[in-house]
């Protein structure tokens, strides 16, 4: 199995433990990490320690701080990026994690919005020959992430659209515009969306749990496809093509809850390609997403040597 990961929004994520932490008191930190990050790199992660090999990842990468990425990344035995180096600066992220109420707070600054800064057209063209090129021989694509100010705003659905008349299996882990535009040009064959992403992209409105559930169904069975829609602790709702599905977020006790989404999507799509069962593929996401809050690497289903 070959899953190509694409990432628009390539992070350097400092992971950041206290015993407690409190607001406006000086906090001295037990330990920190850093990591290469991004939603479609942590699955990516994910997938690797699923499947050593089975996925690449690539994303644009700015150059001020370009190295400082790269060596994480090539540090990290469960990633393969493939970079994109354009202007400014890859965006950075601190999680803080209290270890005295298991809370989890994640802070991020993103680009500087300098209209220099831009991708540009050159880096948009080189971005979609990649993608035409590992289409080829991958399997699926999993495209998941915000889209930064510099790309151009129909780039997810070109590079849904390259994916798609290559015939490939797509999932689609982003939202609002980017996701409209995308179907636009193609469906993608899963969509994993957050409940309040969910409500702001197709309904712009909250919606009680009855409400939800029947949005769910509407939109999957207009869109023949299969709609995924997580919500932290509460259970997870699907739907493929109108018929519904629901599962129970396992009981754990969490050590960092940062991208447990991205594991999820990871362990999702990685037994769907197998099983094509939505019943089989939502156990497997659910497990990933367990066993992610339960380790200190963002986008991680195991322990490794080098952690906390």
């Amino acid at each position: 199995m070959k899953i190509l990961c694409v990432c628009l929004s390539a992070t350097i994520q400092r992971t950041i433990q206290f015993e407690s932490f409190q607001a406006q008191k000086i906090n001295r930190s037990e330990t920190w990490r850093e990591d290469a990050s991004g939603k479609a790199l942590n699955a990516a992660r994910v997938l690797n320690q699923l499947e050593p090999g089975s996925s690449v990842a690539l994303c644009p990468v700015g150059n001020a701080n370009a190295e400082r990425f790269m060596v994480l990344a090539s540090n990290d035995s469960d990633l393969y990026v493939t970079p994109i180096y354009i202007e400014g600066n890859t965006r950075e992220c601190w999680t803080i994690l209290d270890a005295k109420n298991g809370s989890t707070t994640e802070v991020i600054t993103d680009e500087i919005q300098n209209p220099l800064h831009i991708a540009g057209a050159e880096a948009e063209l080189k971005l979609l020959e990649f993608v035409r090129k590992y289409m080829v021989s991958f399997d699926a694509l999993l495209f998941a992430g915000s889209r930064p100010h510099n790309w151009s705003a129909n780039i997810c659905a070109r590079i849904c659209e390259v994916a798609h008349k290559a015939g490939k299996l797509i999932l689609a882990d982003f939202r609002g515009e980017d996701l409209l535009g995308t179907l636009k040009v193609c469906v993608p064959e899963i969509i994993k969306i957050n409940e309040e992403e969910f409500c702001q992209t197709f309904s712009g409105l909250l919606l009680s749990e009855e409400e939800l559930v029947s949005a769910i169904s509407k939109k999957s069975e207009e869109l023949q496809n299969i709609i995924v829609v997580t919500r932290g602790e509460k259970d997870t709702l699907a739907s493929e093509k109108g018929k519904n599905f629901r599962i129970s977020a396992e009981k754990v006790t969490p050590v960092n809850t940062t991208a447990c989404g991205d594991a999820f999507a990871a362990g999702f799509l990685h037994d769907y390609i197998q099983s094509k069962d939505v019943n089989s593929a939502l156990a497997k996401g659910n497990h990933c997403a367990a066993l992610n809050a339960q380790t200190l690497v963002p986008g991680a289903i195991k322990q490794t040597e080098d952690q906390l």
